[in-house]
C-alpha cells in the first residue's frame, strides 16, 4: 500500500530586503490546525544526480555581482539553479506541504469533480486535474492529481472545496511571499544577466498600477505505477517537457524522482536539499531572450526501489507574464546579439501560449518519435520526452 509521507525542513536564512522596499508578510497569530509531517528519508540507492548550482539569497545585498554570475551559468547551461537564504521559515514550507495532503486526502472524489479544472475547455488549470487525464505512452495514463489555485482569483473561499477554504488567507500570504522575496529578487538577477534595467523583467510581472501575472499555485501528488505501467513507460510518470510559464519555483523534497536532461542528452536527477527552492526557467521567458535562457526539459520518472511505494507531494509557484505581452525580443543588447527570433510569423502573447499549451498538453495527437513526440504551436516545435 502507497504511503504518504511529511517533510521536515531546516529553516533558510533570513535576508536583507531593504534594497527592494519590501516588508516581511506579517506571521498570522493563528492558525487552522494541521498535523505535523515527518519526511521520508532520502534514498539511499546510487543514483546518478545533476550537478545544479546554488543561489544564496542571503548574499542578494552584499555580493549580488557574484550571485549575477551564477545564474547566468545556471540558466544557459541547464535552466536549472537552487535558491537558499531566502528567509521562508521551515515552519511555513511544512505547512505548504500539510495544506496540500488537505487538498487530496480530505476532499471526497465528488466534491472534486464539481471543482474540476476546465483544462480542454478554457485551457486553465483552475481546481483539480485527477487522475487518468493524460496519456504518458502506448495507453498508459497518469497517476498524477493536482489542486491548482490562481493568484488573480484566489478568493473568495467559496470557490475552493469545503476543507481547503480555512487555508485560502494562508495560501494567498505564502503566494505573496514567495513572489515578493523570492520572484522578485530573482528577476532582478536575471536583468542583470541580460543587461536590462533591475526591475525590467519584474515590471512584465507586476507593473506600478499593481497589475499582475496570473501566476498559478499548485500542490501536486504522484501515486506509484504499477509494474506493468512502469514497464511500458519505462518508469516516466510524467513525461519530459518544458514548463509553459516564465519561472518556476519548486519547494525541494526528499523522493528522488525529478530529472533534468542535461547539455550531454543524459537524465539525470535532482538532489533534494532541506529548505531550498529548485528554480528553472519556462517557456515564454526562454523565448522572449531569443534562447540565451534555456527553457529545461525536465521529466519525472519512478523513484528508487527504497522509495517507490511513498506518494510524492509536490508544491509549485509558477509565475507568469502579465496578459497579453507578445513574446517579442527583449530590449538587450546582448539578447539582440546573441539571441534569435523564436517565432518567424504571428508572435503570440503570454496569456495565449500558456492557455494553448495547457489545452493540448497529453491529449493531443502529436507527431511520433522514437525519444520525443513533436507538437507544433505557432510554427515552432514542442518536444514531449518519453
Amino acid at each position: 500500500m502507497s504511503t504518504t509521507a511529511t517533510l521536515n525542513i531546516t529553516e533558510g536564512t533570513e535576508s536583507n530586503l531593504s534594497r527592494l522596499s519590501l516588508s516581511a508578510t506579517p506571521e498570522p497569530t493563528t492558525r487552522p490546525p494541521l498535523p505535523r509531517w515527518q519526511a521520508p528519508p532520502t534514498t539511499k540507492n546510487e543514483v546518478e544526480w545533476a550537478d545544479i548550482l546554488t543561489v544564496d539569497l542571503s548574499l542578494y545585498d552584499t555580493d549580488k555581482t557574484k550571485l549575477i554570475q551564477t545564474v547566468e551559468t545556471a540558466l544557459q547551461r541547464d535552466g536549472f539553479f537552487y535558491v537558499v537564504g531566502h528567509g521562508i521559515s521551515a515552519e511555513d514550507l511544512n505547512r505548504q506541504f500539510a495544506i496540500g495532503q488537505v487538498a487530496f486526502d480530505e476532499v471526497p472524489r465528488e466534491e472534486k469533480e464539481e471543482y474540476r479544472a476546465q483544462i480542454k475547455e478554457k485551457g486553465t488549470f483552475m481546481g483539480y486535474k485527477l487522475q487518468n487525464y493524460w496519456e504518458i505512452k502506448d495507453g498508459v495514463r497518469d497517476r498524477i492529481e493536482h489542486y491548482n489555485f490562481y493568484n488573480n482569483s484566489i478568493e473568495p473561499e467559496t470557490r475552493h472545496p469545503t476543507a481547503l477554504r480555512p487555508f485560502v488567507p494562508e495560501v494567498k500570504d505564502f503566494l505573496r511571499t514567495l513572489r515578493k522575496t523570492v520572484l522578485r529578487r530573482v528577476l532582478n538577477l536575471i536583468d542583470g544577466v541580460l543587461g536590462l534595467e533591475e526591475g525590467y523583467l519584474w515590471e512584465l510581472h507586476e507593473d506600478a498600477k499593481g497589475e499582475m501575472g496570473d501566476d498559478l499555485f499548485r500542490y501536486m501528488i504522484y501515486d506509484p505505477l504499477t509494474g506493468d505501467e512502469s514497464k511500458k513507460t519505462n518508469g516516466v510518470m510524467l513525461n519530459g517537457h518544458t514548463d509553459f510559464n516564465s519561472i518556476s519555483t519548486l519547494i525541494s523534497q526528499p523522493i528522488t524522482a525529478l530529472q533534468v536532461l542535461m547539455p550531454d542528452n543524459v537524465w539525470r536527477y535532482v538532489k533534494h536539499q532541506d529548505g531550498a527552492l529548485v528554480i528553472n526557467i519556462g517557456d515564454q521567458l526562454s523565448f522572449m531572450s531569443g534562447g540565451i535562457l534555456k527553457g529545461t526539459m525536465h521529466r519525472v520518472v519512478s523513484p528508487p526501489e527504497d522509495q517507490r511505494h511513498i506518494r510524492r507531494l509536490g508544491v509549485f509557484h509558477f509565475a507568469h507574464f502579465r496578459h497579453h505581452i507578445p513574446l517579442n525580443l527583449l530590449p538587450s543588447r546582448k539578447v539582440q546579439d546573441e539571441g534569435h527570433i523564436i517565432f518567424e510569423k504571428e508572435i503570440p502573447t503570454t496569456d495565449q501560449w500558456e492557455a494553448t499549451r495547457i489545452k493540448s498538453y497529453g491529449t493531443s495527437e502529436f507527431i511520433k518519435g522514437e525519444e520525443y513526440d513533436i507538437e507544433v504551436i505557432a510554427g515552432l516545435e514542442v518536444r514531449h520526452y518519453h
